[in-house]
């Protein structure tokens, strides 16, 4: 096999017919897509970048109105906890004031009872006593008259008698 020299080298360097077509063709290429396609492509980008822009800057602005009704939150929260707390406080004095208010009015009755019925006791002890007294002058002047076995004058023996009672009770 005879290497054929010439033949390659023709074969290996560029051809230059083909190289000004193909640059030509670049050029035309480039040409229609700048004319045709550039400002459509780059408004798809412009378009596209906004949205993204748009979609951080809501983003960012819902983060912080949500922080914003997270700290109103946590601040009612707060807010609710202290009234809460304050509600039971109030309870707590009210129910304890009321707890002295029973007390005191249980012990205010029961004071009333037991001087009343000191009362009715003191009464029913004069009562009772006035009692033994007119029995006992009755049975004194029944025991005197069967003694004396005379009759006296009534006011007389009861006089009488009611000295003698008197005697004996003091």
């Amino acid at each position: 096999m005879e290497l054929n020299l010439p033949d390659i080298a023709s074969k290996l360097a560029p051809n230059i017919q083909t190289i000004i077509v193909q640059l030509c063709s670049t050029g035309i290429l480039l040409f229609v897509f700048k004319k045709y396609l550039w400002k459509p492509m780059m408004a798809f980008f412009e378009k596209r970048a906004d949205y993204i822009e748009k979609n951080i800057t809501d983003s960012k602005e819902m983060r912080e109105q949500a922080q914003v009704y997270l700290n109103e939150s946590e601040k009612q929260a707060r807010e609710s906890a202290s009234q809460y707390k304050m509600i039971v406080e109030q309870a707590k004095e009210d129910a304890n004031k009321q707890k002295q208010m029973i007390i005191a009015d249980a012990n205010q009755q029961a004071r009333k009872k037991l001087e009343q019925t000191r009362s009715e006791i003191e009464s029913e002890r004069l009562q009772a006593q006035d009692s033994m007294k007119k029995e006992i002058v009755d049975i004194a002047a029944e025991v005197a008259e069967k003694i004396m076995n005379k009759e006296m004058d009534l006011s007389a023996n009861n006089e009488m008698v009611q000295k003698f009672v008197d005697e004996v009770v003091n």
